[in-house]
């Protein structure tokens, strides 16, 4: 496999020119890597096993994506690229071992990006939950702020309609995956760093392990002088202990640091962007019935009110993430009246709490979600939100490994909901050894307190068709249907077909 060094030696002059083969072309991240290719004169192709929604848009924008594998689809290939999911499960793949045997070079898609972005200022996002919304979200306000940033998201961005925005301005703002050590391939300038907790256990063997992953990133970034440029830049969640302790192992940071948080004392005094008038989340009292269902809060850096937000993503969470992207785009020079206005506005990304309506009264919620907090914090901002409604959660686990390394934590996550129905898990880079089944997960869930006396309010639903069936038989007028998971599960919304 090609590193960015030997990339950046075979292709000095840039990839004008160039034949690009990318395998799984209609992922989330590579397919937005491969339209920037593209612009950057590469002729492009690709292949998928399936059309997806990203490969559907890559051949509205003239890159042709076959249906199915094939080895004549690296011939003439200048470079052949491919992602963690078909390079860890198909090792022995045919067109990568067409590939080899033809002498083309061959990259995870991470690298090419890193490539592409030599050239720019690099803002990069990671952290274990928040990345891909809070990365769009700084991108909205770097356009306001007439930055004319290039922005790639691992996620459609509604507001563009699509997972990148090609600009011309000097920075260049992507979301960094942690797995893998995918952002080891990125020197960014500016960091934002959301959360660091334990997460990708088939990859990792402990909150450390991946706790120094990160500290590996940051100290990669781009740290050489430039003055009067943008100064390297960590951009910290107050209020997450894992982004404290990332920055305690950097040691003597030589860069700028800055904090933001909803905290207002104690820890988080050294706060520069903060939410504070936070009408989230609010609990509900006998004297009082209220629909909650505004996410909004005052702005305020270094304690000057800079306008109160309404959010389109519900949720204290989003709302942390939205403090993020005002403290980085502020870092990046972003007039700060602009801040409140341009996050309001902001109209969310696909499947990050997307409202569904459906015309008996049932309401869908089509999410991301797939680590145990993150299942959490949905179904508790839906019973905020939805106050009364019963709560049917839908959830598809993704990677054996994961579902039993986080069983018990998964079994916590589902105390909020009414109703839960797990889908067959996804496999992703992953096969089934037998280590655990979804069944599983639907008898840890049973056991609990909160469904030990209703036995029944959890189900395995098995496939997306068989889980769309059974969802018909159960729904009832004025449920929310809340859809979770990384993979496709969202089918079974439309009857289970993709």
């Amino acid at each position: 496999m090609e590193d960015l060094t030997s990339l950046l030696a075979r292709f000095p002059d840039g990839l004008h020119g160039k034949r690009l083969h990318a395998m799984g072309a209609g992922g989330s991240g590579i397919s937005a890597v491969l339209r920037l290719a593209r612009e950057r004169g590469a002729l492009v192709t690709g292949c998928d096993a399936a059309m997806t929604t990203m490969a559907r848009a890559l051949g509205a924008h003239g890159i042709a994506v076959a249906l199915g594998h094939d080895p004549a689809h690296v011939a003439g290939a200048d470079l052949v690229l491919t992602t963690p999911a078909i390079t860890y499960p198909h090792p022995d793949h045919p067109e990568l071992t067409a590939a080899r045997e033809r002498g083309i070079p061959v990259a995870q898609w991470q690298v090419l990006l890193g490539y592409l972005m030599r050239e720019s200022i690099g803002v990069s996002v990671a952290g274990v939950h928040g990345k891909g919304s809070t990365t769009a979200m700084l991108g909205a306000l770097a356009i306001a702020g007439r930055l004319d940033p290039t922005c790639e998201v691992g996620a459609l961005v509604k507001d563009w309609g699509a997972n990148l925005f090609l600009g011309h301005g000097p920075y260049f703002i992507n979301e960094a995956d942690e797995f893998n050590y995918n952002f080891l391939h990125y020197h960014p300038r500016l960091v934002v760093l959301t959360a660091v907790e334990y997460d990708h256990p088939e990859f990792f063997q402990s909150y450390e392990a991946i706790r120094e992953a990160f500290v590996r990133f940051l100290r990669g970034m781009d740290m050489a002088p430039r003055p009067g440029a943008l100064p390297p830049t960590l951009v910290l969640n107050a209020d997450n202990p894992g982004c404290r302790e990332v920055l305690e192992r950097l040691g003597a940071w030589p860069g700028e640091v800055r904090w933001f948080g909803m905290e207002r004392e104690g820890e988080g005094a050294e706060v520069e962007m903060r939410a504070e008038d936070v009408r989230a989340e609010v609990e509900m009292r006998a004297e009082e019935v209220r629909d909650d269902t505004e996410t909004s809060f005052e702005l305020r850096w270094r304690g000057e009110a800079l306008g109160r937000v309404t959010l389109e993503l519900p949720g204290r969470h989003n709302i942390a993430n939205a403090l993020a992207a005002a403290a980085a785009a502020m870092a990046l020079g972003v007039d700060r009246t602009l801040l409140a206005p341009a996050l309001s506005a902001f109209g969310g990304l696909r499947r990050r709490f997307e409202v569904i309506a459906a015309d008996d009264g049932v309401t869908f919620i089509d999410d991301y979600a797939h680590h145990p907090h993150a299942v959490a914090l949905t179904l508790g901002t839906v019973r905020r939100r939805f106050p009364g409604r019963r709560v049917v959660a839908v959830f598809q686990p993704t990677l054996y490994t994961r579902l039993a390394r986080f069983l018990e934590l998964f079994s916590q996550a589902f105390d909020a909901a009414d109703v839960v129905v797990i889908v067959e898990t996804q496999p992703s880079r992953e096969r089934d050894t037998g280590l655990v089944h979804g069944t599983d997960l639907v008898r840890a869930v049973a056991a609990r307190p909160t469904f030990v006396a209703r036995p029944d309010a959890a189900r395995y639903g098995g496939t997306y068709a068989e889980t769309a069936a059974l969802l018909r038989a159960l729904r009832q007028p004025g449920d929310v249907i809340v859809v979770m998971g990384s993979g496709p599960v969202n089918q079974v919304i439309t009857g289970g077909e993709g």
